[in-house]
């Protein structure tokens, strides 16, 4: 895994707070990061959003597999994942104050867990 490099646009950081780790199940994502992802989304909309979109989040790591519906509220234009967050959250042990890497893989249409080790790829490759 010492060669994984990826793009950082791509990546949702957020470190949990009492609320990611309460009883409503849900993790409220960073508006800036998530934009960027949206861009590389395909056919995600205001009503789909509403509805909630199944994704895969992969852990690489463990080798492990999780559905996560990523959704928005009409009321605000905030975006988290709900269902599946709970049982993502306890299989990787994460409390409040811990923080998680998320990494939108848009060629296969998944979240990557990133609570390792990583290189970014650079936005200007030196060539030498």
């Amino acid at each position: 895994m010492e060669d994984f490099r990826i793009d950082g646009d791509m990546i949702i950081s957020k470190t949990l707070t009492p609320t990611d780790v309460d009883q409503h199940g849900r993790l409220l994502l960073p508006r800036s990061q998530i934009l960027l992802i949206f861009k590389k989304m395909k056919d995600i909309t205001k009503k789909s959003l509403l509805k909630g979109i199944q994704l895969e989040v992969l852990d690489i790591t463990q080798n492990n597999s999780y559905s996560v519906f990523l959704k928005s509220r009409n009321s605000s234009k905030d975006y988290f994942l709900g269902m599946g967050w709970t049982k993502l959250r306890k299989s990787l042990g994460l409390k409040k104050g811990d923080n998680i890497k998320l990494y939108w893989d848009y060629l296969n249409y998944k979240f990557i867990i990133l609570n390792f080790e990583y290189s970014l790829i650079p936005e200007f490759p030196l060539k030498g």
